[in-house]
């Protein structure tokens, strides 16, 4: 296989996102990452929050490119807020007077992205509440779940951003709902992650450099770091890597561990689409959140077309995710 084109990197990381987290919800995911993961079942797959608010934060920040490509300023974060209170209010969940109104765009009537979940995450409350976080002022100082870095995979996408830059919007982008310094630290490891292999680096180099950018944080956080050291070191045996509780260090370790695992296997000969599979069924043990971190990275590694197409074909706004995904790419020159 051939490197990806920039253009396929985007696509498979908006689509993998998506996919990721429908198939760990609807258990097809194979349990503890066992078994490949491929087995059709019946129906089809929906999105959860994970998915529905990666193509918001994309959009979010698309936004903010077409107003620069217009000769006018606007803040990443700014937007990315704007398109979540988008989000919150499809779920049906009223958002406080204070909320400025956000203008529906093209991706607010696409199929499958605006559907309510099935179980609402408690860290919604900080955007239904009017104010808009920031990593001076962040809300959710109790949220310590992979809830932002789930969904933080694009901020890594968008072209001509040095490193520090990724760093400086995905942690804007994480204090909108999440205060606890291992959320937003998390959200961090994975946006930069995806900058990384946007760039084409292999998955253990952009690990590495992921880790660096941690790192290089005043204050960085101990558990960030180490789930990173033991996705290198460990790999995804421990009680660490199954573990379906506990904070945002506990997905990112399942995610990297099991994208580790998932270019091993394509070393050792498996196609990409069932490596694909097995990366995310073996994150999904971490949680839905860890699948989505996973196949978002998995996607922007090796293109839309390893996205394991019994799952895509199923799942409800892969279409979104595509078209999303396409205009992104026209709008930065990928």
């Amino acid at each position: 296989m051939s490197a990806p084109s920039a253009l396929s990197r985007i696509h498979g990381c908006l689509v993998g996102a998506v996919v990721g987290e429908a198939s760990a919800l609807a258990g097809l995911a194979g349990a503890h990452g066992r078994g490949t993961g491929l087995e059709p079942g019946p129906g089809p797959l929906g999105l959860g929050p994970a998915g529905q608010l990666t193509l918001f934060t994309a959009d979010g920040l698309l936004e903010a490119i077409e107003w620069a490509n217009d000769g006018v300023h606007a803040d990443e974060a700014a937007c990315v807020w704007l398109a979540s209170l988008r989000w919150v209010s499809g779920q049906g969940i009223p958002l406080s007077p204070s909320a400025p109104a956000a203008q529906p765009r093209w991706l607010d009537s696409q199929e499958g992205v605006r559907v309510p979940a099935a179980a609402q995450p408690a860290w919604v409350v900080s955007l239904a509440g009017g104010e808009m976080g920031s990593t001076a002022r962040p809300l959710g100082l109790e949220f310590d779940d992979a809830g932002a870095a789930a969904h933080a995979a694009p901020f890594g996408l968008v072209p001509h951003i040095p490193a520090a830059g990724v760093l400086k919007m995905s942690a804007e982008g994480a204090a909108l709902t999440h205060g606890a310094p291992v959320a937003v630290q998390t959200a961090v490891a994975v946006a930069s992650f995806t900058h990384f292999l946007s760039l084409g680096a292999d998955a253990l180099t952009a690990l590495g450099s992921a880790r660096a950018q941690v790192a290089s944080l005043r204050s960085p956080d101990a558990k960030v770091l180490g789930a990173l050291d033991a996705a290198v070191r460990e790999g995804v045996a421990g009680d660490a890597a199954t573990a379906h509780d506990g904070d945002a260090s506990v997905a990112l370790r399942g995610a990297a561990a099991a994208v580790l695992a998932a270019e091993s296997a394509v070393q050792s000969g498996d196609r990409h689409d069932a490596a694909f599979a097995t990366g995310v069924s073996l994150a999904a043990a971490a949680g839905s959140d860890a699948a989505a971190i996973a196949g978002a990275l998995l996607g922007t590694l090796w293109g839309r077309d390893s996205v394991t197409d019994a799952w895509s074909s199923r799942t409800a706004g892969v279409a979104a995710a595509d078209g999303l995904a396409d205009r992104f790419a026209r709008l930065t020159g990928a």
